[in-house]
């Protein structure tokens, strides 16, 4: 593994600029987490409060500084337009799942396609990850044709033991 986790992985594509979310950045998260348009395709329940984007971001935070997760905001024109995280991360087995959400005034032109592109390489590399997982709604075509363009398979034999809806799709490296 090259990454120590001593400081926060910015990352950036020549569109979009993924960095760490921090507490003024609470009513973005606030926006990301509560809406029902974003999240109709999440099993988590939605945030209700600023006090509970505060609480999420100190989360995030303690997670990564115990090595289990890195939750990047996606900026775009300098304004946040979505998350995505590499979440319940095992270095010890070489794991990680991997999650997102876009506003859906900036779906369909690439942008995810770029942030996840960007965070798989950083796992790969960064993090020495051979296996990423992501759970996602058996009814979310955009996500799916997203995991599918980045080599996720379809794991048919696998179920979520959270959400029955979901399905397990798994990018392996050997």
């Amino acid at each position: 593994m090259k990454f120590n986790f001593t400081s926060f992985p910015a990352l950036e594509t020549q569109r979009i600029f993924l960095k760490a979310a921090v507490l003024k950045d609470t009513k973005a998260v606030f926006d990301l987490r509560s809406c029902k348009k974003i999240n109709k395709f999440v099993g988590t329940k939605r945030i209700e409060s600023l006090d509970e984007a505060k609480d999420f971001i100190i989360v995030c935070k303690s997670l990564y500084t115990n090595k289990k997760r890195v939750f990047w905001l996606i900026t775009f024109q300098q304004q946040v337009i979505g998350s995505i995280v590499l979440h319940r991360i095992n270095l010890d087995e070489n794991y990680a799942e991997i999650g997102y959400k876009l506003k859906p005034e900036y779906q369909k032109k690439g942008l995810m396609s770029e942030a996840m592109q960007t965070v798989l390489e950083f796992g790969l590399q960064q993090l020495n990850l051979k296996t990423i997982e992501a759970f996602t709604h058996k009814n979310n075509i955009a996500s799916i044709a997203l995991l599918k363009k980045h080599n996720f398979v379809y794991q048919p034999e696998r179920r979520c033991n959270v959400f029955d809806f979901n399905r397990v799709w798994k990018l392996e490296v050997i």
